[in-house]
């Protein structure tokens, strides 16, 4: 009779897992990020958009035009821009009129900018980008692109990203692309940081694309080290699709080896991998 429980005890337990384990965490992400539920999205997103206009047409017609608050606004929208792009004190600064590198240590003082009076500096860059990503050995992935640097402040970073996973010897797959505009706010020697918009689509059983947002900046620490560390973020279907890295840098001319990490979060997936790859600039 113990032995009877024993081995369906055991029967059990294995079944369980092959029917756990058939579910991968790629899978499992595509099928939370799929529009279920996007049509009662769609009716309640109007309803409260039309209560929205019928609440600013009231508080137009209802709104008394005042000079101190007119005042008040201009002097908020200054401040703002200050923050975000530029304050006037900057202007007159070196950081204001900084210069593209040509590639990061093109001189041991300087990284991605550089502080120059000379006019021998290209007003674009091209960073060419692949990543290799290894959670495990039944999941990993590739990151490919391209970051577009001109006119000394933005930046255009175009990538394809893409997962393979194998569960019980069938391989599936998510993909995605992204775009970011970006504007580097600081832009010194040794530290440059940046925000950025733009937009995210997933491929695969998704199919959608949604507004994406991110933030980040490299350190240069002393030649030829340097960390850099960015954030990406997209909501699609209430769930987000967002990657963190962190990655050293080994520069070598037009050259760079990275290594580091990478999270991503893909609907109610999580993947944690270990990021290796190459870089150029030109």
């Amino acid at each position: 009779m113990h032995k009877k429980l024993l081995v369906l005890s055991i029967l059990f337990t294995l079944f369980s897992f092959c029917s756990f384990s058939q579910e991968g965490k790629l899978d499992k992400a595509k099928e939370s990020l799929k529009s279920s539920n996007s049509s009662a999205n769609v009716v309640k997103t109007s309803s409260k958009s039309s209560k929205t206009s019928l609440t600013a047409a009231n508080n137009t017609s209802t709104g008394i035009e005042n000079p101190f608050a007119r005042i008040v606004w201009y002097i908020a929208a200054y401040t703002v821009y200050g923050v975000v792009f530029e304050s006037p004190w900057e202007m007159k600064g070196r950081m204001s009129t900084a210069e593209i590198a040509h590639y990061p240590y093109e001189k041991p003082s300087h990284g991605n900018f550089i502080y120059t009076n000379t006019t021998n500096y290209n007003i674009t860059r091209f960073d060419f980008y692949n990543h290799f990503l290894i959670e495990s050995k039944n999941l990993y992935g590739n990151d490919i692109g391209v970051d577009f640097k001109f006119l000394k402040r933005f930046a255009l970073d175009i990538n394809y990203t893409t997962f393979s996973e194998n569960v019980n010897n069938k391989r599936d797959s998510f993909n995605m692309f992204s775009t970011l505009l970006k504007y580097h706010r600081i832009r010194t020697q040794r530290f440059d940081a940046w925000f950025g918009l733009g937009f995210r689509h997933v491929f695969n059983d998704v199919k959608e694309t949604r507004f994406l947002m991110g933030f980040g900046g490299e350190i240069f620490i002393a030649k030829p080290i340097s960390l850099v560390a960015s954030h990406k973020w997209a909501t699609i279907n209430r769930e987000s699709v967002r990657n963190t890295k962190l990655l050293l840098k080994y520069n070598i001319n037009n050259y760079r080896i990275s290594s580091g990490y990478e999270h991503y979060k893909l609907g109610v997936s999580k993947i944690n991998a270990f990021s290796i790859g190459v870089e150029a600039s030109f």
